[in-house]
This record gives C-alpha cells, sequence and structure tokens, in this order.
C-alpha cells in the first residue's frame, strides 16, 4: 500500500524525471566522445592509406546494387581487341598518355628478349639491386646467379621492382661489356630500349627507368596492347602470366617462388575470373592499371584499363568491360 502524501508523490516523480533527463545526457556525450574517436581512427586509417575510403566506397557501391552497377567506367583510358584480327571492339581516349608504372616492364621484357637467350644465366649483383627505390614491389632477389627466365618472371608476376633493375644491368653489360655495373649499365640499356621503342613505332612511349617507377615516363592503352600482343607470341609468357604462383629453380639448386599480383588468378577472391589470363597490373598514386587477355567463345582478347580510381576500382572497370563483351553480338557471332 502508497502510504505517500500527493505531495510526497509529485517530489518522487520531479526525482525519477531528473534521473533520466541525467542518464540522456550522459549517453549523448558518450555517443559523442565515440563518435569523435570513430572520426580519429577513420582519419588515421585514411592518411596511412588514401585509397583506403575509395576502395570502402568501391565495395558499398559493390554491394548496394548487387553487382548490376559497380563503380567501373572511370577509367582514364581504355581499349580493348580481339588477337589475331586486330579488331578493335571497344576504346575510350586509347591515345591518351599515362604514367606506365609497371607496365613498363613489358616494354622491357619484349626488348630484352630480342637479343639474349631464356637460359642465360645471369650475375644478380648489389650494385644493380641498391637501385630499387624505398616501398617498390619486389621479388625479394639476392645477389647471385638467376636463369634469366626466371628473373623475366620475377617482372611479370610479383612485378618485381629489383628484378626489372637486374635484367637491365645484364642487358646493359651485353650491350656494352666497359659500362660498370649498376647505374652506367642501366642507363645504356634504356637509352638503347628508347631507340627500339622509336623503330618498332611506340611513337606514344617513353621511358626512363626499367621498373616503371618513374614519374615523367608515358605510355598508351593502344602502344601497351601492340607490346602485350608480340610478347604473349611466345608461349612462355602466357604460361608465366597465367599463373597465380611461379616456383624458379635457380642455377644453385635452390628455390624461389613468387605470387601473381593479378586478383583475377586468386581462387578466393571476389574477383577470380577462370576465364582471364594475366597479363600485368601497374600502380601509381591514383592511377591503377590492368591489362589482362579474356578467352572466351573460342576468341582472345587484349583488355587494358588505365587509370582507375583504386586497386579495387581497377577489376570493377575490368568487369563491367568484360560483361559488355559478353553481352555483344560481335562475340557470340561465328
Amino acid at each position: 500500500m502508497d502510504n505517500q502524501t500527493p505531495q510526497g508523490r509529485s517530489a518522487s516523480r520531479r526525482r525519477r524525471k531528473r534521473r533520466k533527463e541525467r542518464r540522456r545526457k550522459r549517453m549523448k556525450w558518450m555517443l559523442c566522445l565515440l563518435a569523435v574517436a570513430a572520426g580519429f581512427v577513420l582519419v588515421g586509417r585514411w592518411a596511412a592509406d588514401p585509397d583506403w575510403l575509395q576502395e570502402g566506397k568501391d565495395r558499398l557501391q559493390h554491394f548496394l546494387w548487387n553487382d548490376v552497377m559497380p563503380d567501373a567506367g572511370h577509367a582514364k583510358s581504355l581499349l580493348v581487341v580481339e588477337q589475331g584480327s586486330g579488331t578493335v571492339c571497344l576504346s575510350k581516349e586509347e591515345k591518351k598518355r599515362c604514367q606506365p608504372a609497371s607496365l613498363a616492364k613489358l616494354f622491357v621484357i619484349e626488348y630484352a628478349a630480342t637479343f639474349t637467350q631464356l637460359e642465360d644465366v645471369v650475375e644478380v649483383n648489389e650494385a644493380a639491386l641498391a637501385l630499387t627505390k624505398p616501398e617498390s614491389s619486389m621479388a625479394w632477389l639476392e645477389p647471385k646467379e638467376y636463369y634469366l627466365r626466371d628473373l623475366f618472371a620475377a617482372m611479370l608476376v610479383p612485378s618485381g621492382n629489383d628484378a626489372a633493375y637486374a635484367v637491365a644491368d645484364y642487358c646493359g653489360g651485353r650491350i656494352d661489356p666497359t659500362a660498370a655495373p649498376g647505374q652506367e649499365r642501366v642507363e645504356v640499356f634504356m637509352e638503347n630500349l628508347r631507340q627500339h621503342l622509336s623503330q618498332q613505332g611506340y611513337g606514344d612511349t617513353m621511358l626512363y627507368d626499367p621498373s616503371g617507377f618513374d614519374e615523367e615516363a608515358y605510355t598508351t592503352a593502344k602502344d601497351l596492347c601492340r607490346v602485350a600482343e608480340r610478347l604473349l607470341a611466345y608461349d612462355w609468357v602466357r604460361e608465366m602470366v597465367g599463373q597465380l604462383w611461379y616456383t624458379a629453380e635457380l642455377p644453385d639448386g635452390s628455390i624461389q617462388s613468387w605470387k601473381n599480383t593479378n586478383l583475377f588468378l586468386e581462387p578466393v577472391s571476389e574477383f577470380y575470373h577462370e576465364n582471364v589470363i594475366g597479363v600485368k597490373t601497374g600502380s601509381m598514386p591514383d592511377n591503377y592499371h590492368l591489362l589482362v587477355l579474356y578467352r572466351q567463345h573460342g576468341k582472345e582478347f587484349l583488355v587494358c584499363s588505365l587509370g582507375s580510381k583504386s586497386d579495387t576500382a581497377r577489376y570493377h572497370d575490368v568487369i563491367g568491360i568484360l560483361k559488355k563483351l559478353d553481352a555483344s553480338d560481335y562475340l557470340q557471332e561465328e
């Protein structure tokens, strides 16, 4: 039985109301503090990796639209060419000059293969490895003997910049035996590579560094498709770029393995595609490139996409292109 007077019950209700108000205020302050803390975490994450927010946007867009309209179509330049006929199936600013990043390695290999043998034994030296820039993609080479075939693979599969300098150093020494190991040999090689590019008609490509880690270099989707077509004429290139893992047995009997940077080849990746074969990735800040060989209905297509916004966006860009190919009358006609 409630023995409180009306005045007492009224005072009790006021106290309960004040307690509720205090709890609500504490909850608001806690939520504000959590929001501020979350903001600091997001800013810190963005400062450490500026592409993270863009990749998050890519994934959210992909989820919301259920893959109907992924964040694709934002590549600065693209070109799709049917192999064999040379027919251009799709293009966008294919002559627009872009920094090649690691796609520059394709030109290096194409030229080096014209005057060397795959089974050449290359003495990788400290002077060449020391040219590798900080924060480069690496094949983690050591100063010892490698077969040239395996150095090419180290450039194509894990996109090793150290391997690019090792190949340029070796080839520069072949061109000019008097050149000193390291920078001098690499400069000899690059000078001759630029002459080769001019002679072969790569008029919109200029390279100064064999790894592609160079903001002054440029190329185009058109030139990249041309060099890729020449490289894919080699069975050994097709074999290398189509593998998720490449294992090399070195002259001293040791084993070294490298994983492909192309997520289209990774079975556990959301981007895995059984009809994509290689070819090469390339990345510079705000410029993510992807060059693939697509096989469908007995036909092969080179797909070159340059200048996507982020790592994941480049895969969405290429997936959008592949869907257009799959839906086209051109692809299905026989």
